[in-house]
């Protein structure tokens, strides 16, 4: 009895190694990302198969691949997405500069704060959107333009980030690496940016995407090239499967921007002290 028993238990005993197998290989973050996208893309493919949506309107994600395919071929594709990349990297750069220079003057000296905070405040809720019409009267139609955008965009979240990080540091602990004889330049690297790093890269992170987002914006209007110039010009000539092709390039540079960022900031995090505390 004991046998038969034993020999009942056999096949479930040994399909347990298999659940785990199946169960370790979708713990991971990027197994568990690739089937979420691809359960999005299958079910928007049922969707436009089954026709309920117009085609026209909603093109499927195989016809999305041929346009992209076509413009790959062509070179339109890699002209547009280098225009688009080109006007982000200026314009984030200019941000970042500007935006960890004042964070870091106001988080260390309160009295300058006063002085320049309440502009920074008044100006930060206008949205990019609203700087259009005076963007192209000072610069007309051009990268220029869009630069100007892109860093509007992104300059407040990097400005927030820095300064919050630098009010937020532990003056006791910067005190102590003065009187242990710290040069400026060493309080300055090895306290105040491993401190500061935590907080510091997720407004990066945040800005990169504003900035991403205001490029496309400002290319729709205030360019001659770019994803946005891509979508806005294929959209008059009735181009649907561009439009939406350049929209998903969009969101994959995109995707790929934040997961870039998001890995530093992970690395960064496995050593600053805060998280070793």
């Amino acid at each position: 009895m004991e046998a038969e028993a034993d020999a009942g238990r056999l096949p479930v005993e040994t399909m347990r190694p298999r659940f785990a197998m199946i169960q370790n290989a979708f713990a991971g973050r990027p197994m568990r990302a690739a089937v979420g996208l691809t359960a999005f893309f299958a079910i928007w493919q049922a969707i436009t198969q089954l026709n309920l949506v117009d085609g026209f309107l909603l093109p499927s994600p195989v016809a999305i691949a041929e346009a992209l395919w076509e413009l790959a071929l062509d070179g339109s594709l890699w002209v547009h997405l280098g225009a688009s990349l080109q006007r982000v990297a200026v314009g984030f750069l200019l941000a970042c500069v500007v935006g960890l220079t004042l964070g870091l003057i106001c988080g260390w000296w309160r009295t300058v704060s006063d002085y320049v905070r309440p502009v920074i405040e008044a100006l930060r809720p206008i949205p990019p959107l609203a700087w259009i019409p005076i963007t192209i009267l000072w610069f007309g139609l051009g990268d220029a333009a869009s630069y100007f955008l892109v860093f509007l965009g992104a300059v407040f979240p990097v400005f927030i980030a820095t300064y919050t990080a630098i009010r937020g540091l532990d003056r006791n602990q910067m005190n102590a690496a003065l009187c242990l004889g710290a040069k400026p330049w060493q309080l300055f690297t090895d306290v105040l940016i491993p401190a500061s790093l935590p907080i510091i890269l997720p407004g990066l992170r945040i800005a990169l995407g504003v900035g991403w987002m205001c490029v496309v914006t400002a290319e729709l209007i205030a360019a001659q090239t770019g994803l946005g110039y891509l979508i806005q010009q294929s959209r008059m000539l009735f181009q649907i499967n561009n439009v939406v092709a350049g929209m998903v390039t969009i969101g994959l540079i995109g995707f790929a921007m934040s997961a870039i960022l998001e890995r530093i900031e992970r690395r960064v995090n496995a050593w600053a002290p805060s998280e070793r505390s």
